[in-house]
């Protein structure tokens, strides 16, 4: 499985994403939770802000990372 930027309604609860917002990178988390048609993503991240959501506006890109097995 080779890495795919999506936005939030191709998205699955458990997968592990990195989360850009414009041009910052804000790193790696998992998807913990997403509304039906995937407009807010809630993502774990480690550290201080270990979990938070996103909405249309933040114009968030998810790139969805192969399973670590695969890597």
């Amino acid at each position: 499985m080779t890495e795919l930027t999506v936005d939030g309604s191709a998205l699955l609860r458990g997968q592990e994403v990195r989360v850009r917002v414009g041009s910052e990178n804000l790193g790696t988390g998992i998807v913990d939770d997403l509304s039906e048609d995937g407009t807010m993503v809630w993502i774990i991240f480690g550290g201080a802000t270990p979990r938070r959501m996103f909405i249309p506006e933040d114009k968030a890109q998810y790139t969805v990372l192969p399973p670590a097995s695969v890597r």
